[in-house]
Parts: structure tokens; C-alpha cells; sequence
């Protein structure tokens, strides 16, 4: 295999760039190989605060109830498996693309600025110490629905502002630009 492709998509605090403004990561590759953190050091009270939130990412994080009665009540499962210390994010992280015989990753995200910064934070946005073979780059998804044309996308079906949905979502659209370009070429 020479190039894997790897799409990213995370969930965070637009106001706070450190890594407590990391909510959620996640990872897919074209091979179905997938990574989903939530981050236990996150500034909860802030997106608690922020209704957006609330209403949209919140949701989609581990809960242990979610409603009280007539009232939605954000209760965390602080020991679930996907509530991961920013230590084993980094490390399983590292793992997720060091875990490959491909001779290239490529990184793509759908308007993701935020995405690759906040997937750099995890070393500080220290390229030194971040391993050689994370991306330091990615290939902006939203241009390539541009070039081509603007087409129909596929929608997604569930999961909406939960990271690894969304990333598998991100593969779902480059796969269907692929094969619209491969339509093309014949």
C-alpha cells in the first residue's frame, strides 16, 4: 500500500485553542481502521456554558443520563472508555499513524483549519516533538468539492458533531468525489 488516506474530524472550543479547548477526536482511514478519544481534561465548564454545545456536541458524548424528567440534563460518564487523558490521546494518537505499512499518510478534514491545529496542540504545536510521521498538512475537503463542481454529497445519516462520525463521513465524501472523478475519466 503506498499512500493511506486518513480523515480527521474533532470537536472543540472555538475560543480556546489549548488542549482544554479539545472536546473530542476522531480518526478514520480507508482501510476502516478508526480512533475516538473523548478528552477528560476539557474545559467542561466553558462548553457547558456555551448552548451551541449543548445542544450539538454535548449530545454526542458519553453520558450516563440524559434527560431529567421534561429537562435535558448533561450528565458525563467521566469512566468511560472514550474519556481519555490527554497523555493516552497523544500515545494512542501516535499509535493510530505509526500503525501502517503505507509509505505516505495523507490527511483530509472538511473545513479543517481547527481540525489539524487542534490535532498538533496534542504536542503543543511543536513539530519537534510531534513524531515525523503525524501530517503536517491535509488536503481541505471543501476544496475539492469545489473543483469539482459542487455536486450532490451523500448525507450523513446520523451522528452530526460527534468526531468520529464526522470523520467517517469526511471518508464518505472524498470516496464519492473519487468515484465522480473516475466517472469523468471514462
Amino acid at each position: 500500500m503506498a499512500v493511506r488516506r486518513v480523515y480527521l474530524d474533532t470537536e472543540f472550543l472555538p475560543a480556546n485553542p489549548t488542549n482544554r479547548g479539545l472536546v473530542s477526536i476522531g480518526l478514520t482511514d480507508d482501510q476502516g481502521r478508526s480512533y475516538y478519544a473523548v478528552n477528560r481534561h476539557m474545559d467542561i465548564a466553558a462548553v457547558l456554558a456555551i448552548p451551541w454545545m449543548v445542544n450539538n456536541v454535548v449530545r454526542s458524548l458519553p453520558m450516563l443520563r440524559e434527560t431529567d424528567g421534561e429537562e435535558w440534563v448533561a450528565d458525563l460518564d467521566w469512566q468511560h472508555a472514550d474519556m481519555k487523558s490527554l497523555e493516552t490521546i497523544r500515545a494512542e494518537v501516535t499509535q493510530y499513524f505509526a500503525g501502517t505499512d503505507a509509505s505516505e499518510t495523507r490527511l483530509y478534514a472538511y473545513y479543517g483549519g481547527q481540525d489539524i491545529g487542534r490535532l498538533h496542540m496534542l504536542w503543543d504545536n511543536d513539530w519537534a516533538r510531534m513524531p515525523e510521521f503525524i501530517p503536517k498538512w491535509f488536503t481541505e475537503l471543501q476544496a475539492l468539492i469545489v473543483d469539482a463542481g459542487n455536486p450532490q454529497l451523500p448525507e450523513q445519516p446520523e451522528g452530526l458533531h460527534h468526531a468520529l462520525a464526522d470523520a467517517e463521513h469526511n471518508r464518505r465524501i472524498h470516496e464519492h468525489l473519487l468515484s465522480l472523478a473516475r466517472e469523468r475519466a471514462v
